[in-house]
């Protein structure tokens, strides 16, 4: 897991990692700007690359919790900066045990 996120941050991936650049954009909240850049696959886990953007005034504050939805078999959440002024932007990393979702 831990090789996995190292590899999802640093933008180096092993040969065993599959990677698919997705940028698609998903519905998150109203004060948030949230795609998914992209999916690795390998080593029995699958790993997705999101960049969220605050489109708020407000500062938003941000909590692993918010990102392991229900029957989504998440092992991990990591978030690059946890706290964002308007207008400033962060990467959150999800690793999920088994198959593509």
């Amino acid at each position: 897991m831990k090789a996995l996120l190292l590899a999802m941050a640093s933008d180096r991936v092993p040969a065993d990692l599959q990677v698919e650049e997705t940028n698609r954009p998903v519905q998150l909240w109203a004060e948030a700007q949230f795609s998914q850049v992209r999916q690795y696959e390998g080593r029995g886990l699958v790993g997705e690359k999101y960049f969220l953007q605050n489109v708020s005034k407000d500062v938003m504050v941000l909590t692993e919790q918010e990102f392991d939805r229900e029957g989504g078999n998440v092992a991990s959440v990591a978030i690059e900066h946890h706290n964002l002024r308007p207008g400033e932007s962060t990467s959150v990393y999800v690793i999920r045990r088994g198959v593509v979702p």
